[in-house]
Formats: C-alpha cells, sequence, structure tokens
C-alpha cells in the first residue's frame, strides 16, 4: 500500500481538485478537525457526512459551526456517543450505507479527529457495504503538539481516568473460555487507559508495542510514547516487547500478525491505542480474522482546552473497493 505524505496546503492537489461524491469527517473539540477540509475546495464536496459525539456537548459548538459555514445544504450529522456505542453502531450503518448506496465514486474520509471506537466502527461499514467502482481515500491531518504547554514528557496527558472497558462492538472477537488470552496494547501517550486495559482483560500473555522511531512522524513523540512503555514495564511482569508502523495501515497489520503468532494458541485482544492509521491497521486485521477482539477503554476526561495543536503536514492513502488498501 502507498501512503502519501505532504503539506496540508499541497492537499487540493494531490487530491487532483476532482469532485469528491462524499466527504466523511468528525467535528472534534480540536481545531484539528478543520485541517484536512479547510484545504478542500468547498465547491468540490457534493455531500458531506460529519460525525458529532454528542457526549462531548458544547465542546463542539465552535467547531460545528465551523462546518455548516464550510458546508452549507451539502451537510448532514452523524450522531455517535462515547456513553452509548449501541446507537453510535446503529447510526454509522444508517447513514454510512444509505450514503454508501447512492453509489458514489469518490469518498474522502478525514480520520483525524474520530475517537478510536467511532473510527473503526466507520472502517466496518465501508468495509462490508464498498462498491466495486468506489474509491476511498483516508487523509490522516498531523498536529504540532500534543498536550500543550506541558513543558516535559512526563506531564503530558490527553485523557484521565477511565470510566469502562469494553470490545468494540462488530469487534467482540471469538473468545473460547479454555484458551488463554494474549493482549497486544499498541501504546501511545495514554498509559493509565492502557494499564486499566489490560487490568480488565486479565490477559495470560502482553504484548506491548509502540511506533517505529524511525518513522518522521513518530521522532517528535518518540520520547513520550517510550517513557509511558516505561512506565507500563515498571509494573506488568514478563511482557513481550514490538515496534510497529504508525503511519502504514497494511505494515502496522502485518506486524500485528507476526505478534499475533508468537502465541499462536490464544485468544487475541488488540487494544489500539496509538495513531489512527496503525488503527485503521488494526481494524483491518480483525474484519479479515473475525476470532480477534478489538476493545476500547472509555476516559473519564479529556484534555479539551490543550489537547493539540494543528500541524502542516498530511498522509493519505486510498482504497480501491476490488483490490483493497493502496
Amino acid at each position: 500500500m502507498h501512503v502519501s505524505v505532504g503539506k496540508l496546503t499541497d492537499l487540493g492537489d494531490t487530491l487532483g481538485h476532482s469532485d469528491v461524491d462524499l466527504f466523511i469527517g468528525s467535528a472534534s473539540f480540536e481545531k484539528r478537525c478543520r485541517s484536512v477540509l479547510g484545504n478542500v475546495e468547498r465547491d468540490h464536496i457534493k455531500r458531506a457526512l460529519v460525525a458529532v459525539n454528542r457526549t462531548f456537548g458544547s465542546r463542539l459548538d465552535e467547531n460545528l459551526d465551523w462546518f455548516r459555514q464550510r458546508l452549507g445544504d451539502r451537510i448532514e450529522y452523524l450522531e455517535v456517543f462515547s456513553h452509548d456505542p449501541v446507537s453510535s453502531l446503529v447510526n454509522v450503518e444508517q447513514s454510512v450505507t444509505r450514503l454508501l448506496a447512492l453509489r458514489p465514486r469518490s469518498v474522502v474520509v478525514d480520520i483525524t479527529t474520530f475517537t478510536r471506537e467511532s473510527l473503526v466502527m466507520l472502517i466496518r461499514v465501508l468495509y462490508r457495504h464498498r462498491e466495486q467502482s468506489t474509491t476511498v481515500s483516508f487523509v490522516y491531518a498531523t498536529a504540532s503538539q500534543y498536550s500543550v504547554g506541558s513543558s516535559a514528557d512526563s506531564s503530558r496527558w490527553l485523557s484521565a481516568g477511565v470510566r469502562n472497558v469494553r470490545p468494540v462492538l462488530g469487534f467482540t472477537g471469538q473468545m473460547a473460555p479454555s484458551r488463554d488470552t494474549h493482549m497486544i496494547v499498541m501504546v501511545g501517550f495514554e498509559d493509565e487507559r492502557a494499564l486499566e486495559l489490560i487490568r480488565s482483560c486479565e490477559p495470560t500473555r502482553v504484548s506491548l508495542g509502540v511506533c517505529d522511531p524511525r518513522e518522521p512522524g513518530t521522532q517528535s513523540h518518540q520520547d513520550t510514547n517510550v517513557q509511558r512503555l516505561s512506565r507500563l514495564m515498571s509494573v506488568l511482569p514478563d511482557v513481550a516487547e514490538f515496534e510497529f508502523p504508525g503511519y502504514d495501515p497494511s505494515a502496522t497489520q502485518r506486524v500485528l500478525e507476526a505478534q499475533i503468532r508468537l502465541f499462536d494458541d490464544c485468544n487475541v485482544v488488540i487494544a489500539p491505542m496509538n495513531t489512527k492509521m496503525s488503527t485503521v491497521g488494526a481494524a483491518l486485521l480483525a474484519l479479515q480474522d473475525q476470532s480477534i477482539q478489538l476493545c476500547y477503554a472509555t476516559p473519564y476526561f479529556y484534555n479539551f482546552d490543550n489537547y493539540s495543536l494543528p500541524g502542516e503536514d498530511y498522509y493519505l492513502f486510498s482504497w480501491t473497493a476490488a483490490v483493497g488498501l493502496h
């Protein structure tokens, strides 16, 4: 699969200034939710589906107004809820399936600010209901900084507390009670969430992964990721460590497959907690191997005011239904 990297200001040129039959994005509390759409000419967008996480309430108002002004009568809304995954999945299924039934030739999905749970639900619907003639392009806009204002790696935070831990609906896997469980955690900034996931699932074996430090997109955040991994290693005995590509879904998928084979007699639970692009890789693997479970920890709080600052770059990869990801 080819992943393109470039400046957001050049995104329109990369997409060829051709019509986008369907744009799918998310109106988040982060200003970064504007990064992709702000660099695509509005007159080239025919329809838009914008996810709105109602659990975040008025935190979304400013960005929602921006989307309304930007898209006008082209927009419709997809309501999702961090506290109600059943309603979220029903709404994703209904809205996306209906729009895919119109047989759009070009779909652009901005994966930047979806929650990981909503994102993998969306991937599942696109995977199951895509048309052979439809090309889906996934775009991710980078952040220049996370946990804005935190001067030390140890003080950076994106969320706090864990409300609950649950399998992602549509990705519950096939868990055999007679088998041991191998849990694979793709570690990011949120070691508290990761530890609670592991404690709740009570796996027999644990693999902890961090992004490959050789990737340019990883390097500015690598010290924080490694520190979070070290914290987990200090309280978890006998864990396996591995590295995965954070910005290439197909390569992520291959690394996860190799990690699973290390303990191939186990149930498999994957917690994607790093980049959105690696989350796509985990979702694709779980769609192709339905014995794998994806799990998610809902936090009590997000760092709403200082979560991130928009970056300047994008990552782009495309998916043609006939042959898969490219």
